[in-house]
């Protein structure tokens, strides 16, 4: 049996994600191929570049200079949604998916879809809620961040398995959101193997 096949997403910039960096390159040392996709402002591990394919999803047009703000969010979704769709669905198919939240919008539903599609396992690695952070600036009671809350819950409930880094986030997925599948960053190694 061959190699299994791990993406790990970053709708960000792959360079600033140290901790992705750190699951990428503890993957290829467990033995997978990886494959990294996200935005490649920053350079990337030398690690990684030497043994894992990364494949850069273009930026946003930046929308919010030309519309109002709501509108450019839609638009800033729709482009997100085709270019990362695209990007994960062009290279070579994955076994699992590793995802990074935040950015949860449109990041889980694109990975989500595309493990339903080629039956990989889907997996979420909490670094925060995006619903608290998008809180900050529109406030708690705001629409899109009852929209975002409902989103994340949604698919973080469809995860196979979930990763954070605080006992405390393992904790508050289970209690606030019913979430069983959380293991602490250091376990990893342990749902990757369980996943082949």
């Amino acid at each position: 049996m061959g190699k299994k096949n791990v993406c790990v997403v970053v709708l960000g910039d792959i360079g600033r994600s140290p901790r992705m960096q750190y699951h990428a390159q503890s993957l290829i040392r467990q033995g997978f191929n990886v494959d990294i996709v996200g935005y490649t402002d920053s350079p990337v591990l030398d690690d990684l570049k030497e043994n894992a394919t990364i494949i850069g999803v273009r930026k946003p047009f930046p929308f919010d200079k030309y519309v109002p703000r709501l509108i450019a969010f839609l638009f800033k979704v729709v482009w997100q949604t085709l270019t990362l769709f695209w990007a994960i669905l062009v290279k070579r198919k994955s076994d699992i998916v590793l995802v990074q939240n935040p950015p949860a919008i449109p990041t889980l539903a694109v990975c989500w879809f595309y493990c339903l599609l080629v039956n990989a396992k889907f997996i979420i690695d909490w670094h925060n809620y995006a619903y608290s952070i998008l809180a900050l600036t529109l406030g708690s009671n705001a629409p899109l961040v009852k929209l975002s809350l409902l989103y994340e819950h949604f698919f973080g409930k469809l995860a196979d398995s979930n990763l954070c880094v605080t006992k405390a986030m393992k904790e508050d997925l289970h209690e606030k959101w019913n979430i069983e599948q959380v293991f602490l960053q250091l376990q990893y190694i342990y749902i990757f193997n369980l996943s082949t």
